[in-house]
């Protein structure tokens, strides 16, 4: 039975075969295709085109095609025929035919109705969206700032759904973050410990600073808060990446990390090293992989050998690091020395004159940054600065402007008065500005434009100035030299001074005896008293 039954079956596909002949003309006449649609799912608010492509069989090329662009709620915005010929055309309409650029942000849709010469006919809707970016995004904006853009906002690109991209920045190796807007008043992320992804710290959290210098690609992810940061070229090297780990890491984390920035050769701009410090190169910040250690300490790098350990003569200091992963060279270049954290005036021109231990103390501002007001003569032969009372590491005058360790010149000025110092290690900066001071303020005689001047009391040793004015009521401010660079406004507390804070109150309209004095180890502070 089961012989009978199959063969059966295959006398009917024979005879079905013979009663009905493939027919070629059929098979090449078909309804038309759309091929592709633009925009197909979303478009960025603005001036667009719309395209759509067809194709048809060669036994019925296409005839005509309708296009219709529609709104969320189904209003009609645009409608055009079109004739086509061929076995492949598209209809194009310009933005300015359908007003695009005047178009709000939304749901639209594509209707098309394509025709073909044998009456073939196919309909077809494409939705699409017109957003504020090309594709898909937690956020419509996306910057990048840091120090080294003086915190301001280079504008990164969205390239894809929740990933934005700015090419060929160099981070300079300090701190940065993102923000999704230009002037910080929306959210910010950073990543304080390196690891590629990014911690909302929106209100002052922590940034980034993973030492990337070098041009540079980077991306982010708005939805994962993921991150990468890429040579901007690709360079041959042999290893995945480079760390240094040793004493001051514990030999372990993701940070200190070097930077590739030319072939197979790595970078780390900046640490601070001492004599004893012990470290390794090495691929992995877990010691996986390869890493690099040297026992000569002879400037070439043993694969798996021993730790580098700094020889006693090795200087406290700031250092950029370069290794070669091909000749296994490493080499050291001193960058700076540390800040101090206290600094000290000493000199002839000084009251302290050449004596450290009566050495004024200046005010420290910022980190490596220190400011002091006093009285300078011309004579005594300048002065100089001291990390602690004595000359031990003592700074000077390298060039106008500019201070060093050890060797340099004493600082010198010109004629005897009053003066403001500035000095900031992080550029290895002085400044030197004589300053006289007035009284400014709508309770002044000279209202907010001219300055009422004061009188310095006394000479070396005194940081007292004075003046004996009629108020109203009001407000008024300390500056000096007639402008807004140098002034002195209402302190944390009641007759303490704070530099360009706000104004202070008029104790009522009358005659006053008013004093400020900028001691650097007691304070500013100021007194207004009835004459």
């Amino acid at each position: 039975m089961k012989n009978i039954f199959i063969f059966s079956i295959l006398s009917f596909i024979v005879l079905s075969s013979c009663d009905d002949e493939i027919n070629a003309d059929e098979l090449l006449n078909y309804p038309p295709t759309v091929m592709s649609v633009t925009p197909k799912t979303s478009v960025k608010i603005g001036d667009f085109s719309i395209k759509v492509t067809l194709a048809d069989g060669p036994k019925s090329p296409l005839s005509s095609a309708t296009i219709i662009l529609k709104d969320a709620s189904g209003t009609q915005l645009y409608t055009v025929t079109e004739s086509l010929t061929g076995m492949m055309d598209s209809v194009v309409i310009q933005g300015s035919a359908f007003n695009a650029s005047a178009l709000p942000l939304g749901d639209y849709s594509i209707a098309i109705n394509a025709v073909d010469s044998k009456g073939n006919s196919t309909e077809t809707v494409n939705n699409f969206k017109i957003a504020n970016q090309l594709y898909a995004a937690n956020h419509n904006e996306m910057f990048i700032a840091g120090a080294f853009n003086g915190w301001g906002a280079d504008q990164l690109e969205l390239i894809s759904d929740n990933t934005w991209e700015i090419k060929e920045i160099d981070l300079q190796g300090g701190p940065w973050k993102f923000k999704n807007t230009a002037d910080w008043t929306g959210a910010d992320w950073g990543d304080s410990n390196c690891d590629k992804v990014m911690e909302i710290t929106t209100g002052g959290g922590a940034n980034t600073e993973c030492g990337y210098t070098g041009l540079v690609n980077v991306r982010f992810n708005d939805e994962t808060l993921k991150y990468s940061v890429v040579p901007s070229v690709n360079y041959a090297t042999n290893l995945s990446a480079l760390y240094l780990l040793g004493t001051f890491n514990t030999f372990q984390g993701p940070v200190p990390k070097l930077n590739l920035i030319a072939n197979n050769t790595w970078e780390l701009p900046e640490i601070r090293l001492k004599a004893g410090d012990a470290f390794k190169f090495a691929e992995s910040p877990f010691f996986e992989g390869k890493n690099y250690g040297d026992a000569a300490f002879d400037g070439k790098a043993d694969e798996f050998g021993p730790n580098i350990v700094l020889p006693v003569s090795f200087v406290d200091a700031f250092y950029k690091i370069t290794f070669n992963d091909a000749t296994r060279a490493y080499s050291f270049t001193l960058l700076r020395y540390p800040y101090p954290a206290e600094l000290y005036l000493v000199g002839g021109s000084t009251v302290a004159g050449w004596t450290p231990a009566d050495a004024v103390k200046l005010v420290k501002v910022a980190d490596g940054k220190f400011e002091i007001y006093t009285y300078l003569t011309s004579s005594g032969g300048g002065f100089k600065f001291l990390q602690a009372k004595n000359y031990d590491g003592d700074w000077g005058k390298a060039s106008e402007g500019v201070i060093e360790q050890e060797g340099e010149d004493n600082v010198e000025v010109t004629a005897d008065g009053f003066y403001r110092i500035l000095v900031d290690f992080t550029i290895l900066s002085y400044n030197v500005t004589e300053v006289e001071w007035g009284i400014v303020g709508d309770a002044t005689p000279g209202g907010w434009n001219t300055d009422t001047d004061m009188s310095f009391v006394g000479g070396l040793g005194s940081y007292t100035w004075e003046i004996d004015v009629t108020l109203t009521t009001g407000e008024f401010k300390f500056r000096a030299n007639d402008g807004w660079d140098i002034n002195f406004g209402k302190g944390d507390s009641d007759g303490t001074l704070k530099f360009n804070s706000g104004n202070i109150p008029s104790p009522g309209a009358g005659d006053y005896h008013i004093e400020i004095t900028l001691d650097p180890e007691n304070g500013y502070t100021y007194t207004v008293a009835p004459n």
